[in-house]
């Protein structure tokens, strides 16, 4: 389903920004392919000892259904569904083989009803695997297809007229659903859902369920109600309207709820979802709502990835004053408040959405944060062991420097070592894999980290400086090379000629040092005053040091050294003036 089919009161950029998100997150959480291969290898022996028993299965028949599956099972994470349905569909292939293959891996219905598979697929594993499987596991079918954002009602009809009422009643037993049943998902996820499919599935479920089917309450304690925006509250009052006999008195008593509902949790996360925040600061100071039905709302979570609203508050950098007062109302600890990913407020802040232009407002969220979370929290990890600095530098711009020092100051030296866990990269290797490499970013990492984050090596075996040019890597080396000269020569620079001293000679009443020439001249010429501080002397008292015309020799080398550096830098500068 195209974004432009979706119907919501979403802004243009704030829609696009949110399916941006679910993008990332949906992408990232798949298992990269290596992973999978890896996956594919493992199989359940003990399984195929007992099919080998039951059906006498001679090993040409075994192997053939473990490669088979191998086929089908990259077939569904491919999506690759026309291959998956002419398997079905082979006659040549026996009902129990086909079964067989299907069972090497259990997942395969949920991965053709997450990932968009036809009608005629979903039927035909219906009708292999049997329609009691539906209900069957930690999470049934109906909830599965319900998780897709792109379902269709055929689809979710097709598992409702065989479950009937008890599959629309069940509540998930995954965890990651909290009890939910496929309405509290369905209206958690009906923002991204086109309007006439969201009120077909609406419609269908509340039918089949029953009225009972809105009393109950998800592991949060929301029931139906709470997951409504007003749009939807109407959809129900007409189902249950035109559905059943408004005479019973359960109708009429969720007809009386459904109406008194000024303000729902959904509708707090549809104002943050729509930048409304002039609705959200009403919201706020309504003093005639108490701050636990604040709070309620505040903690309420979406369907998809158990977010709460400030999540998206947060993805779409809403204004610092409001942030402030979502806090202070939730409590210190709410900052610390994670998805079904483990990404934390501070992750999404720092993740990139498109929303260049509130740069300013994403280095405000990012301190304000810090400031309430501290180190714990800049040290938060997500589900694949990347911390928001990971984040930021994934899709850093030279407008995130200051975030970026930030972060690193207040994490310290051992913050900039944290690798990913599935790529084993530090911030460094990020930075240096972006196809618009920042320079500054770069050069500021290695300050801080030293040659120690340079040699940190990826699960590729390459360090940071790998994935860079031959002309940024001179380039590099050059800045690296001209920051770490100066310190010597600063500490021997004559007071009087301000260059490197040549000859030093000290004078002892103040120990002040110069070059030999230009204490005599100045004694010469001004008296016997110190030219620093004014002490007296006189000229045959002052006297060699030696040991300090020893480190002025080296630091004159090293000064000339640097200036020659310099030039190159200047001319590499001009030259690769792009990188």
């Amino acid at each position: 389903m195209s974004k432009e089919q979706i119907s919501s009161n979403l802004g243009e950029e704030s829609l696009q920004a949110i399916f941006d998100a679910d993008t990332m997150v949906s992408t990232s959480s798949m298992s990269s392919t290596s992973d999978k291969d890896e996956d594919l290898e493992q199989f359940d022996t003990k399984r195929v000892a007992e099919v080998e028993q039951t059906f006498d299965t001679d090993s040409e028949e075994i192997e053939w259904i473990k490669e088979t599956s191998k086929v089908m099972m990259r077939a569904s994470y491919n999506g690759d569904w026309d291959t998956f349905e002419k398997f079905l569909l082979d006659e040549s292939i026996s009902k129990r083989k086909k079964k067989l293959v299907l069972d090497e891996y259990e997942e395969f219905a949920h991965l053709a009803l997450s990932w968009e598979a036809p009608l005629a697929v979903i039927k035909y594993l219906v009708e292999l695997e049997g329609a009691e499987m539906i209900s069957k596991g930690r999470c049934s079918w109906l909830h599965t297809a319900i998780m897709c954002i792109d379902t269709t009602f055929e689809v979710v009809k097709l598992l409702v007229d065989i479950g009937g009422k008890d599959l629309v009643m069940m509540q998930s037993n995954d965890p990651k659903h909290r009890k939910r049943t496929a309405l509290h998902i369905h209206l958690g996820l009906s923002r991204r859902r086109t309007v006439e499919l969201n009120e077909q599935i609406t419609e269908l479920l509340l039918r089949i369920g029953g009225v009972e089917l809105l009393d109950i309450e998800d592991e949060d304690g929301y029931r139906i109600v709470d997951y409504c925006s007003e749009h939807e509250r109407n959809i129900i009052i007409k189902c249950l309207r035109s559905s059943y006999d408004k005479n019973v008195c359960s109708v009429q008593q969720q007809e009386r709820a459904f109406q008194s509902v000024k303000v729902s949790p959904k509708q707090v996360e549809e104002w943050i979802c729509n930048e409304n925040y002039t609705e959200l600061e009403i919201f706020l100071d309504n003093k005639e709502v108490s701050e636990e039905v604040k709070q309620r709302c505040f903690n309420y979570r979406e369907s998809g990835f158990n977010r709460v609203a400030f999540f998206y508050f947060c993805m779409l950098r809403g204004p610092l004053h409001i942030a402030k007062r979502i806090i202070d109302l939730m409590g210190t600890d709410f900052h610390m408040a994670a998805d079904n990913n483990g990404e934390t407020f501070l992750h999404e802040v720092c993740t990139s959405r498109g929303k260049e232009s509130n740069v300013i407002r994403q280095h405000e969220l990012i301190h304000f944060l810090i400031e309430q979370g501290g180190t714990a929290l800049l040290c938060a990890t997500d589900c694949y062991g990347r911390t928001a600095l990971h984040c930021l530098m994934i899709s850093c711009n030279r407008v995130n420097f200051d975030s970026i020092t930030l972060m690193t100051d207040v994490g310290g030296k051992d913050f900039l070592f944290e690798t990913e866990d599935m790529s084993g990269r530090t911030v460094l290797h990020f930075a240096s894999r972006k196809k618009e490499l920042n320079k500054d970013v770069l050069l500021y990492l290695i300050s801080k980290g030293g040659s120690a984050l340079c040699d940190v090596k990826d699960y590729n075996g390459k360090k940071a400086e790998d994935y860079w040019s031959p002309e940024l890597k001179q380039y590099i080396n050059l800045c690296t090379k001209t920051s770490d000269l100066p310190a010597l020569s600063d500490d021997l620079q004559c007071p009087i000629c301000l260059e490197i001293m040549n000859d030093v000679h000290i004078i002892p009443q103040c120990c002040h040092r110069f070059c030999k020439k230009c204490i005599t001249d100045a004694f010469h010429r001004n008296g016997k005053k110190c030219p620093v501080c004014r002490a007296e002397y006189l000229i045959g008292e002052v006297r060699r040091d030696p040991l300090l015309c020893k480190f002025a020799i080296l630091a004159q080398e090293k000064d000339a050294e640097l200036t020659k550096a310099k030039k190159e830098l200047e001319t590499l500068k001009r030259k690769y003036n792009e990188i």
